[in-house]
């Protein structure tokens, strides 16, 4: 395994991380629990949950009721988050966490889900962010830390306004360029960076033959290959991988055990053959998102890579109601007036304003 600094602090944190909201079934507590202990044994260090990822926490809890036996010999590292503004509820959401992963304390502390400037803000205002620091001055939360959706100069913008000590959010190689200035910025700052989706929401594994450019080996898989694009940038902390099943843990330590650093030469080259790959999928690039009706545009695409790799309406529909918070009513996504402004801001040429008049069609079906 391979060990880093988690920002500028101290904690010496697993390169792969254990995220808990994939769990096969959350109804076999004891083969849910054995898969975290097993994952801890192989070298892993940090445990990423959530109170709405179902039974998350309780199962994190079994496991950790075991793995404190071991914690001081062998340190781990637990993150998880709360969604809520008000003060009150956010202690109150702490409170639950704690009893409920039999712990004393988080390690990392998330402002979770935080889609726009506006939603940040408004939490600020309400006290979130003072709330934070009463727990941490109590020491129930050893870093306060932000989860986030928005582009990478957004979240640049609320790291600039807070010390966060790091910060949670999608990046692959899919959509790196979209949120680059996110993980700069983090650098600049000693800022912890841990990604989610680091796979592509699965769409990496589940189309392995359509991202096979992504390979620098022959004796590599391409999920090896995406995770040691990440593994291979010194910014990042951890990449989080939603386990299911042991193998899914197996090859992660695989791309990790036979890692060989990238030259930047090849990563270069990677990088334009990810351009090149996509000739129809969305990079990511954030070029677009200048819309004049307040249209969040690269989400919008980044459904719609979705919904070409799946060929379901629901796989788009799904991907804008639980990873963008946009409802299939939500009145943007009828909001265009096909000025066209995006695509001529689209650095792949794609047919942008078609496809948000297409997504408007498939939500109203």
């Amino acid at each position: 395994m391979i060990y880093r600094n988690y920002g500028k602090g101290t904690e010496r944190v697993s390169v792969i991380g254990f995220g808990g909201m994939r769990f096969a079934d959350q109804r076999n507590v004891e083969a849910c629990a054995g898969l975290v202990r097993s994952a801890y044994e192989a070298g892993i260090t940090y445990f990423d949950t959530a109170p709405n990822y179902g039974k998350s926490e309780e199962l994190f809890g079994v496991a950790f009721k075991e793995m404190n036996k071991t914690r001081t010999e062998r340190p781990f590292y637990v993150a998880t988050k709360s969604l809520r503004a008000e003060p009150s509820a956010i202690r109150k959401d702490l409170e639950q966490s704690l009893r409920r992963m039999n712990l004393e304390y988080i390690d990392f502390y998330h402002v979770w889900c935080v889609m726009s400037l506006q939603d940040y803000y408004g939490r600020k205002a309400k006290g979130a962010l003072q709330e934070f620091e009463r727990l941490h001055q109590e020491g129930l939360i050893r870093h306060i830390c932000i989860s986030s959706h928005m582009k990478g100069e957004e979240v640049e913008t609320v790291l600039q306004d807070f010390p966060f000590a790091g910060v949670l959010l999608g990046y692959s190689a899919m959509n790196f360029s979209y949120r680059e200035k996110a993980v700069e910025a983090a650098a600049r700052i000693g800022a912890g960076v841990v990604v989610m989706n680091p796979l592509g929401g699965g769409l990496i594994p589940q189309h392995a033959d359509r991202f096979d450019f992504l390979r620098n080996r022959e004796d590599e898989t391409v999920v090896q290959a995406g995770l040691r694009f990440l593994i291979n940038d010194p910014r990042i902390s951890v990449a989080l991988v939603g386990f299911s099943h042991p193998q899914h843990v197996q090859e992660a330590l695989l791309a990790v055990q036979n890692y060989q650093p990238i030259s930047p030469d090849q990563i270069a080259l990677m990088q334009s053959k990810i351009k090149q790959g996509f000739t129809e999928l969305c990079t990511g690039c954030g070029y677009c998102d200048h819309c004049p009706e307040g249209i969040p545009v690269p989400r919008l695409m980044d459904a719609y890579n979705h919904y070409l790799l799946k060929g379901e309406k629901q796989a788009l529909l799904d991907r804008l109601n639980w990873h963008w918070s946009i409802g299939k009513k939500d009145p943007i996504l009828q909001a265009c007036t096909q000025c066209r402004l995006c695509e001529e801001a689209c650095t792949q040429h794609l047919p942008t304003t078609d496809r948000i008049i297409e997504i408007a069609d498939l939500a109203r079906s």
